[in-house]
């Protein structure tokens, strides 16, 4: 794990971190994800550009809550 510190340092951050990953888990475990119709991810990784910040082609998902 790489800890930055200094101007760019948040001190919050490994705390986004922990909260990102739970809601992510969280996602995963309570719905089923695929591709939009007529989606297959190609424009996400062709088109997304990153420069000093990444900005992303759109990606459409499906989500359907799973059965428990």
């Amino acid at each position: 794990m790489t800890y930055v510190s200094g101007a760019y340092a948040c001190v919050g951050k490994q705390l986004a971190y922990m909260e990102l990953r739970a809601v992510v888990s969280r996602i995963i475990l309570d719905f089923d994800i695929e591709f939009a119709p007529g989606e297959n991810g190609v424009k996400l990784i062709k088109e997304s550009r990153d420069n000093f910040t990444i900005t992303l082609a759109p990606l459409n998902l499906v989500f359907t809550k799973r059965q428990m």
